[in-house]
């Protein structure tokens, strides 16, 4: 897992300006491929400090780290996938096709439940694709071999998946495009097949998904503004802020808390980091509003937010 990440983010260093440029949805902030590589980098950084051998504290320790420094819609979702992949395979001391099976489908309830109004034709689509395949994967064999087929089949499915999200997304439809967030999670889902394959990665270049890196180094298309993924507040476009911060509170209050943002901006995700010793959560908070006023009139009234940032959705001021 040390060098799957750690890997990730390379690949993800190398590619981030092509996967920014394909940034269309939530909205063209020109910025996903950079949060991306800095969140799986933040995990990785969190895997070589980390000393086990048990598998699902792996995953927990560096999914939390993550979620505590995600950067944006796309490398929030991963963090959430990373720690949601954590609880089945607690006590485990090695990954098994039919234990990563169980991870994943953790991890797609997890991504739902953080959503406050999931879209198709996003990440959502990728891991719903490929935590569906993994499922459907009845070879009960628990060798590494086993594993190593079951990614390389999860890879394909992922890569079909990443292709239909052309046509499930209405904003990529006349652009020619694919959505940058599943193309960003199936190279680290790649990057992971050839981890455990024992294999080097030979590069995006290599790959078959290398065609919609390629058109967008070489075409330069316009980009066309796209709308919030989630709520019913104001379509928050360019002129926004996305506002990230942690917030301690009680599960009622956080489904509050997630509705009222939802009525005052969009692509609003919520998940837990951890239980608090006040017998209260921690909860990592990402949404796109007008400005960062409003959501902080929002959060204050229901907590004190902590290790707030606030980013620009203009593409020419990231």
């Amino acid at each position: 897992m040390r060098r799957w990440l750690t890997d990730a983010a390379d690949v993800l260093d190398r590619h981030q300006d092509e996967l920014n440029s394909l940034n269309i949805f939530p909205v063209a902030d020109a910025d996903t491929g950079t949060n991306l590589a800095v969140t799986v980098r933040a995990g990785a950084q969190a895997a070589d400090m980390v000393n086990t051998t048990l598998v699902g504290e792996l995953f927990e320790i560096c999914g939390r780290h993550c979620l505590e420094e995600a950067k944006g819609n796309s490398g929030t979702l991963f963090a959430v996938i990373l720690a949601g992949c954590a609880e089945p395979l607690r006590d485990q001391t090695r990954m098994t096709a039919f234990g990563f099976a169980r991870a994943l489908e953790y991890a797609r309830t997890r991504v739902l439940g953080a959503l406050h109004d999931p879209v198709e034709g996003t990440i959502l689509s990728f891991v719903n694709d490929i935590s569906r395949a993994a499922g459907q994967w009845t070879d009960p064999d628990d060798s590494n071999k086993n594993l190593c087929l079951m990614l390389t089949h999860l890879v394909d499915v992922g890569h079909k998946s990443v292709g239909r999200t052309s046509t499930q997304l209405e904003v990529l439809r006349d652009s020619g495009r694919v959505d940058a967030g599943a193309l960003g999670m199936l190279i680290i889902f790649d990057v992971l097949a050839h981890t455990v394959r024992g294999e080097t990665y030979p590069g995006a270049e290599a790959r078959p998904y290398a065609a919609w890196l390629e058109a967008e180094r070489e075409e330069h298309m316009p980009v066309t503004r796209g709308a919030g993924s989630s709520g019913t507040g104001p379509a928050v476009g360019e002129d926004g802020v996305e506002l990230m911060c942690a917030i301690e509170l009680e599960a009622l209050a956080a489904a509050q808390l997630r509705h009222e943002l939802s009525q005052v901006g969009d692509s609003v995700i919520m998940t837990a980091v951890s239980q608090e010793p006040n017998d209260k959560i921690r909860w990592r908070v990402h949404v796109h509003v007008p400005d960062a006023s409003t959501a902080m009139s929002v959060l204050s009234h229901f907590g004190k937010p902590l290790d707030i940032t606030t980013e620009s959705l203009s593409a020419e001021d990231t």
